[in-house]
Order: C-alpha cells, then structure tokens, then sequence
C-alpha cells in the first residue's frame, strides 16, 4: 500500500496580534489558508483543518473557495473547544483525528497557519524525504535553524497524542532529537511567522 501524507492546518487561535481574522487575511490575492491548503494539496491525500475562534467562518469560508475544486474533498475539519489553551491542544487534537486514519508509514505535515508564502519547492522536497523507509521526524532548517511544516511519523503523532495536556510539541521533538532528520532549504520563510500586518507586509512582498 501507497504512503500516506496527511497535511494537519493548525487555524484555531484568536489572531491577537494580527488585529484580524489570520486565515482569511489577504496575501496578494488570496487569504492565507487558501495559499496553503493549495500547496498542501499537491503533496498529500488528505488535509484537516484545526480550528477554534470563528471556527465556522473559517469553515464556510474554505468551502467558498473550494465548491468547485476537486481539492475540497481533501479537505476536512475538526473543532478544538479548548483552542484557548493554546496551540498544543490543536496539535493534539488534530493528530489524534488523523491517527484514526494512518497505516504504520504514513506521515503527517504539521502546517502553522501564519505561513503562507513558503515556497512549493519545500513541500515537495519534505514529501520526498517522507516516502524514504524508516524515518520519523522530517524539519526544513534554514541556516541551522529549525522552521516548518515538520513532518511526523505516526509512531510519533501517537507519543504526541498520548502527551500530558502541560507538555509542548518543542519540548517533546526535542526528546527525539536523534530521531530528527534535517532538510537544508534556501526559503527563509520556513523561519517566518506572520503574525502582523507589518510582518505580511515585510515578509509578503
């Protein structure tokens, strides 16, 4: 049986810092999460969607997109009820959706909403190094730093699912350091959070 990639879009913050809706925020011509979703498509079978605050705008609004793109029946989505805890109770709340699904090597690509510019180049290299056997945590590193998507193993979406509430996903990769595989890729943007509007403005040109 065909690996899987399943992509896991983490959307269910209250976008504070931006002063707007941070999914549906305007990069050129499409909001974030359609940037996304788009390149997201093209390397994996199926894409879930976290989210939280205004969760069904967010939802219809996806739809509205895609109501004519066969790419919408990729596309699903989970409510997090307890976004407000912060972002790990997405993660585990998406992964432990997506883990209903997996086979023992499929991988998932973790993806932040706040990253809409990274290039198509990433996504097909981190796909590529998913189909290779036996590796467990992919991470696109710019410059010897670390960035994203990462992509899990579902060994390792089953450690993070089973964690504490208190833990955080930074602290539970770092216990699987030796497990890490790191791809060098020239796009700074894997290093880039938008969390602003003078960062999209800054980032996004």
């Amino acid at each position: 049986m065909k690996k899987k990639i399943y992509g896991l879009i983490l959307a269910a913050g209250f976008s504070s810092r931006m002063d707007d809706f941070k999914p549906l925020v305007l990069y050129g011509q499409k909001p974030f999460i359609e940037h996304i979703i788009n390149k997201l498509g093209t390397v994996c079978d199926e894409i879930l969607v976290v989210t939280g605050f205004n969760g069904y705008a967010l939802e219809d609004s996806v739809k509205a997109i895609y109501h004519e793109n066969p790419i919408l029946k990729k596309i699903d989505f989970i409510h997090n009820k307890d976004f407000i805890k912060g972002m790990f109770s997405s993660v585990q709340v998406g992964l432990k959706e997506i883990c209903l699904k997996m086979q023992e090597d499929d991988h998932v690509m973790l993806h932040l909403v706040d990253q809409p510019h990274i290039s198509e180049d990433v996504y097909e290299r981190l796909a590529e190094k998913a189909h290779s056997p036996n590796i467990k945590v992919i991470v696109p590193s710019y410059n010897m730093n670390a960035g994203h998507p990462i992509v899990l193993l579902k060994e390792v979406v089953e450690e993070i699912v089973e964690a504490p509430e208190s833990e955080n996903l930074r602290d539970l990769l770092r216990k699987l350091n030796d497990e890490i595989i790191y791809v060098n890729i020239s796009d700074e943007s894997i290093i880039q959070d938008v969390n602003t509007l003078e960062e999209r403005n800054r980032y996004l040109k």
